[in-house]
């Protein structure tokens, strides 16, 4: 059985973000589950805005989208700004109409949605968004997606803070890998 890899984006600017510490966290679980790992923080997805044809030009897009084009699963983690997830994430999202080939888009692979907020209405909502986009791009929301509505009450690691979203932060993370497993092609 090969080894899934999966890529994780935050979709937050700020250094040491509560976004950038969670998708580190949900990393090091994939890892422990048995998979590889390659996590993209805001600024190593703080491209130029989206437009077709540029992608081949910026060696940063260059890279983004070959581990997205080698991913067998993805892991989203955004902050909720009024109501939705950050311009940043979607920019970055936005360029996966860049990846062609065999699997165009993220085509057949499992995402996770993780929404991070300072409560629960712009965070549920931030969820839903990320859910359908995960569509729009040909791709698998996972059953389970995960609203984190207090960023105050995570550890300095980015663990959550209480046992009922860890809990279902791990097993978000292990319906990925689950789909992930199956779904890796024979050939790429």
């Amino acid at each position: 059985m090969q080894t899934p890899h999966i890529v994780l984006i935050s979709g937050s600017l700020r250094a040491g973000s509560t976004s950038d510490r969670v998708a580190d966290w949900c990393a090091q679980e994939c890892r422990e589950q048995g998979a590889t790992a390659r996590t993209f923080t805001g600024a190593e997805i703080d491209f130029p805005f989206y437009r077709p044809g540029i992608s081949g030009d910026h060696a940063g897009i260059t890279e983004f989208l070959d581990e997205l084009g080698r991913a067998d699963g993805v892991i989203l983690v955004s902050p909720t700004y009024h109501g939705t997830l950050s311009g940043l994430l979607k920019n970055a999202l936005d360029f996966v109409n860049d990846l062609a080939g065999p699997r165009p888009f993220l085509d057949g692979r499992a995402i996770g949605c993780v929404a991070v907020g300072a409560g629960t209405q712009g965070a549920v909502t931030t969820l839903e968004t990320l859910r359908t986009i995960s569509h729009s791009l040909r791709a698998w929301p996972t059953p389970l997606g995960v609203v984190l509505p207090n960023a105050g009450s995570l550890s300095v690691e980015g663990t959550p803070g209480e046992p009922h979203h860890r809990e279902k932060m791990i097993e978000m993370i292990s319906q990925v890998l689950t789909v992930s497993r199956v779904r890796i092609p024979e050939t790429v």
